[in-house]
């Protein structure tokens, strides 16, 4: 479930992936063609081994085992990464340190060998096998002179290199292809976090919590909303007032409210058509907005509501508890183009005969109301 509802935001927002991808290749070949500065690697490798002309038959095998606990060769190896020895050497071949602070040196101890690999990068080729092979000589004549028993020598001297190992064009544009999808990937899912985020806040002030049906400004945004697109069409605005709940209100609990409120709200939208409109008109009232439909056809269709939310309500929780709803409804039909304050005022004029008379679903008229 989680993997498909992964995909599914990869899916919505695949041209930020896409797009991503792009930039970080072009931003790759735009950077080692035009940008960077070739940089180029020449390793020398050296053989560390028992010195036969100062090592006799008998200490031969215990300096072979001493090799074998690679104490001997590491040393030998943290010599030629030693400072001290880089700049000894470049003063021995009248250099200046400072003239080869770009090149960088590494000594590195093969594994299962007695080798060790020194490596020097730079940006010129044969700079860099220069160092190489002369601080690796000096390396080795500073460690003869210390240890007699054991002999590093060259195995393989360094040689220029004929292309740079970084930057590589095709590898690196490669490898930000990977890095643009994974950050096209979160930038989907953070977009898509942020869209669920607005669109629950944008919700919350849509819907009610306790009805589930349109807030009170909503509704009446849509309404006009809906007028807009038929100005001179004809429609109806209701509005229903629970009275058998007016003085028990504010006693019942939170739950009992909430199963009041929805059920009405599922009543409400069962009754009417798809496209016609609820919204919690207030603490006990809602409004209705039937499109495309005049006064008298409202009548029927308000009064079959008012007889359905006008039975006995059970509500479910630790004590079955029965209400009547007793709803009261006024409602006001608009088909002369008339503003939408105007069809409020007539609908709420229209319930507050309702609740004075013994008619309970009564629709606005100018006599007696005017």
């Amino acid at each position: 479930m989680e993997i498909r509802f992964f995909l599914k935001i990869i899916q919505r927002g695949w041209w930020m992936i896409v797009i991503s991808a792009l930039l970080a290749v072009n931003f790759s070949l735009i950077y080692s063609y035009y940008i960077a500065e070739p940089k180029y690697e020449a390793v020398a490798r050296f053989i560390v081994s028992p010195n036969l002309q100062n090592t006799d038959s008998r200490d031969m095998v215990n300096s072979l085992e001493a090799l074998d606990k690679r104490s001997i060769i590491a040393t030998y190896a943290e010599v030629l990464n030693s400072y001290q020895i880089t700049n000894q050497a470049l003063a021995m071949l009248r250099k200046d340190p400072a003239d080869f602070a770009e090149y960088t040196y590494s000594a590195t101890l093969l594994p299962d060998a007695n080798i060790i690999r020194y490596s020097v990068q730079g940006p010129d080729p044969e700079v860099s096998a220069m160092l190489a092979n002369s601080i690796g000589q000096y390396a080795i004549d500073y460690v003869r002179k210390l240890y007699i028993v054991y002999n590093i020598d060259f195995l393989d001297k360094a040689t220029p290199s004929d292309e740079p190992y970084s930057p590589r064009p095709l590898q690196d544009a490669v490898l930000a292809l990977l890095v643009g999808v994974v950050i096209g990937v979160g930038l989907a899912v953070f977009r898509d976090s942020v869209s669920g985020t607005l669109t629950r806040f944008s919700q919350r002030n849509m819907v009610d919590y306790e009805s589930q049906a349109l807030t009170r400004v909503y509704f009446e945004r849509r309404i006009r909303e809906e007028i807009s697109k038929q100005p001179d069409g004809v429609s109806t605005l209701g509005v229903i007032y629970l009275n058998g709940i007016q003085e028990i209100y504010e006693s019942l609990p939170q739950i009992y409210i909430n199963q009041i409120m929805r059920r009405v709200t599922e009543t409400l939208k069962y009754q009417l058509r798809g496209n016609d409109l609820v919204g919690r008109w207030s603490k006990l009232q809602f409004g209705v907005l039937l499109l495309s439909t005049d006064g008298a056809a409202a009548m029927s269709r308000l009064e079959r509501i008012r007889q359905i939310l006008d039975q006995p309500m059970t509500l479910e929780g630790a004590d079955e508890y029965s209400i009547r709803l007793d709803p009261r409804i006024g409602f006001s039909d608009r088909q002369g183009g008339e503003a939408v304050s105007v069809t409020i005022t007539q609908a709420e004029n229209a319930l507050d005969v309702s609740m004075a008379s013994d008619s309970k679903v009564n629709m606005y008229k100018v006599r007696p109301f005017g």
